[in-house]
């Protein structure tokens, strides 16, 4: 979804820095500003692979300072490099503390953890970033819209005001959507959970489309009756509701945007807030919602349900028993107690980056990462990565023409049958994928990602999503499991 268009105490202390010259030693000065303003202007344009590129001439440069290498260091994690990236920036902030591109990266990385307090920390830090400022108020507020304290959005909003006003330019929309959105929400709390449980057992339900292979649940919604909502972990938000959905239920719509993904129509989007989302036992409160009017939807009293549920659980998802089972996410020892360790097939980090993400190599290409998408009957892959890494060893007549359908419709790519994916040990051969070009998607999560990988990877197995300690299990069913 493009909500992209979603302090000032340190700035003497970053001009000091840029206003240093030569190396007291008599050397050269560290790393010269023309290369960190190429570097930074390849990142602000979205061009990641040619921004990692740059990082290394960077990085290899004894030279380098701090600033320099904050910079790359963001480069570098914006290719999907995350552990690398970590170790950059943090090695910056031991030298210069207050590095505000190292505490933006660093506030990324701790996103991609799961850990909103430290996210928020670093990010406040990144505010004075010269360069980067928009990108540090974007993280900024996605990151305290998780946490849900409505009175923190209020003091980051009129800090943005502040600054985009200083630099002579307009709100972005996502900042003015999401006020509309909480403006009646003064002293509360966004997403607030009521109940308490050790383990939900919520009964799956299979799409009516059979080649979407998706599956849905049931969430209670204003009291008013319960909704089907499609599991999708390539969502970054919390709820998408249908047009007639929020008919229904009577909700009031504010803002305008559009959304973005697979076909070639960019549907509408409003946005409103639930007072209550009832899941079994539990239910959250004061809930914002996007309202937009994507393919699957038309027609339908439906929903989707993304990343920013699905993280405040550990989850396990068994299509073949038809059952979601959630475990709280503070016990990260339930969810361990029930994966049956001799037939875990994969046992690989789990990123958050902002979708849940994985890596994956596809057909012995470089492994890199992809978006791990629950309703996605395909896997794709970025026509740049694909012309460099995979066209050149396949037979031209395994790519074909197809077409794919996604949230804005029909799109005509390329199609690959009989690739290889590449999970951590676990291999599955025979993959049909589809060349697909990455810019969109990519430009609005402000990273590199090479690919999507969809439900074919996860529904043959017991798939555990721990969100806590960053990992995905698939499990082999047993016999006992199978026969049940």
């Amino acid at each position: 979804m493009d909500t992209r268009a979603r302090t000032a105490c340190l700035l003497l202390a970053i001009l000091f820095f840029l206003g240093q010259s030569p190396d007291p030693r008599g050397g050269p000065p560290a790393a010269p500003e023309k290369d960190v303003s190429r570097l930074e202007n390849l990142i602000l344009s979205d061009s990641f692979r040619d921004a990692e590129r740059a990082a290394a001439e960077v990085l290899a440069d004894p030279a380098a300072g701090a600033r320099a290498r904050a910079v790359a260091g963001l480069a570098v994690l914006k290719a999907g490099r995350v552990r690398e990236a970590a170790s950059i920036l943090d090695q910056v902030v031991a030298l210069e503390p207050h590095n505000p591109e190292a505490h933006l990266g660093l506030g990324r990385i701790a996103r991609i953890r799961n850990d909103t307090d430290l996210a928020i920390a670093h990010l406040r830090k990144a505010v004075p970033s010269t360069a980067f400022y928009e990108e540090a108020l974007r993280q900024l507020w996605r990151t305290a819209w998780d946490r849900g304290i409505v009175s923190d959005l209020f003091e980051i909003y009129k800090t943005a005001e502040e600054r985009y006003t200083r630099e002579g330019r307009p709100l972005p929309s996502w900042f003015t959507n999401g006020l509309g959105q909480v403006r009646g929400l003064a002293g509360q709390r966004l997403f607030e959970m009521e109940g308490r449980f050790e383990h939900l057992e919520i009964p799956l339900v299979t799409d009516a489309e059979p080649r979407a292979r998706n599956r849905m649940i049931a969430l209670g919604l204003n009291g008013k009756g319960e909704y089907p909502f499609t599991i999708d972990s390539a969502a970054v938000d919390f709820l998408t509701v249908s047009p007639l959905l929020a008919d229904e239920l009577g909700l009031a719509l504010t803002g305008s945007s559009t959304a973005t993904g697979v076909g070639t129509m960019e549907p509408s989007v409003r946005f409103a807030v639930l007072d209550k989302v009832e899941l079994g036992p539990i239910a959250f409160r004061n809930v914002p919602v996007m309202v937009s009017d994507i393919r699957t939807f038309r027609g339908l009293k439906k929903g989707l349900l993304g990343t920013a549920l699905l993280k405040r659980f550990n989850v396990t998802i068994d299509v073949e028993a038809k059952v979601m089972d959630l475990y709280p996410l503070d016990r990260p020892e339930l969810l361990a107690s029930a994966i049956n360790r001799p037939a875990v097939a994969a046992d690989v980090p789990l990123y958050l980056f902002d979708a849940t993400t994985v890596e994956v190599s596809l057909g012995g290409a470089p492994a890199a990462l992809y978006i791990l998408d629950s309703a996605a009957a395909t896997h794709l892959v970025d026509g740049a990565f694909f012309d460099e890494h995979l066209r050149p060893k396949l037979d031209p007549a395994k790519i074909r023409p197809s077409m794919i359908q996604g949230a804005g419709g029909a799109e005509n790519v390329n199609q690959i049958d009989g690739l290889s994916i590449a999970l951590g040990p676990l291999v599955l051969e025979g993959q049909t994928v589809h060349e697909f070009p990455m810019e969109r998607l990519n430009a609005i999560g402000g990273r590199y990602l090479v690919g999507l990988v969809g439900n074919r990877l996860l529904w043959p197995y017991r798939a555990h999503m721990d969100f806590r300690t960053g990992r995905l299990i698939l499990e082999r069913r047993t016999a006992s499991q199978r026969a049940r």
